[in-house]
């Protein structure tokens, strides 16, 4: 069974008040959840701080860590150390399977909002979610070149360009979103992501996904997170976990995320437990994201700031 328990994985000084917020929504919907922060680094702002006497915060001890687990596991060492300083992702990564294979329980990014109990899926014995992603990406970041890259390219930048004008424009109109589908099935295919994933310990697919972290090039983009998912899916390791459509985590595609926050707040899937809005789309605009402009009503509200707001109406 999955431990009704939150990780969550910060390396950095900054802490945006985003960051305060995905952590207030897994508070808010699921009382009598353990939350734990692992940090690196840690900032000493007043978000931070904020959030000392509600969850855990627990440094990052590699050592300490490997020392629990199969000898087998130190092998991501040289991978970890090879890892660039500015590739803070990629040493996230391997820290949430390591830390999810010894205690288990639900990982979970910070550029997050959660909407639901968590408690319905503590039965399985691990789950993982699938978004829609342009399906020759993997090729593309590898740097390899297919002939079909190019008209399914165009078929990608019609839908992105047509569902953005919809959004900020056209009011989410119904039948721009359906001709955009249309598009979509075009040129995406259902992958796995790594922002949102649960197990109980000692899962048997994050044992796969760590044993093929040595053979991992960690300065290909996405390689140790949703590549890496994707190739562990491709084993024998798939049968312990269960894989979620992407209503469940990620009903936006990572290439739409625009719709958060432009236009009219779309309905929520009944299936959404939490939603990825994928901040490094978003940089410049999330750290201009307060609690004194999210915390205003709106006439319009978009999706994140209508749901910011319920947030912070309810009180942290």
């Amino acid at each position: 069974m999955i431990p009704h328990h939150f990780h969550l994985i910060w390396i950095g000084r900054n802490f945006p008040f985003v960051n305060r917020l995905a952590v207030e929504s897994i508070l808010q919907t699921n009382p009598g959840a353990k939350i734990t922060i692992h940090f690196e680094n840690p900032p000493a702002n007043a978000d931070w701080q904020a959030l000392r006497s509600k969850v855990e915060f627990r440094a990052i001890n590699l050592p300490e860590l490997l020392s629990t687990l199969p000898q087998s596991m130190a092998a991501v060492v040289p991978v970890l150390e090879g890892i660039s300083s500015g590739y803070l992702a990629g040493r996230a990564n391997i820290l949430r399977y390591l830390i999810l294979y010894k205690e288990g329980g639900i990982y979970i990014d910070f550029d997050t909002l959660t909407v639901r109990d968590y408690r319905a899926l503590l039965s399985q014995p691990a789950f993982i979610g699938e978004e829609a992603v342009f399906r020759y990406d993997d090729d593309r970041v590898s740097g390899r070149f297919k002939p079909g890259i190019i008209p399914t390219g165009i078929g990608f930048g019609m839908s992105y360009y047509l569902s953005y004008w919809n959004c900020k424009y056209l009011g989410d109109s119904a039948p721009v979103n359906l001709l955009n589908r249309a598009l979509m099935s075009l040129w995406s295919d259902r992958k796995l992501n790594n922002a949102v994933l649960g197990c109980a310990p000692g899962n048997a697919f994050f044992a796969k996904a760590i044993a093929l972290v040595p053979e991992t090039d960690p300065k290909i983009k996405y390689a140790l997170g949703p590549i890496l998912m994707n190739r562990t899916w491709d084993t024998e390791a798939s049968v312990h976990m269960r894989r979620m459509n992407a209503d469940h985590f990620y009903f936006i595609p990572p290439s739409q995320t625009y719709r958060f926050f432009y236009g009219p707040a779309p309905e929520l899937p009944a299936e959404a437990y939490s939603m990825h809005w994928c901040s490094s789309n978003h940089k410049k605009l999330a750290g201009g994201l307060t609690l004194e402009n999210l915390g205003k009503p709106s006439a319009n509200p978009t999706l994140f700031h209508k749901l910011a707001l319920e947030i912070i109406r309810k009180g942290i």
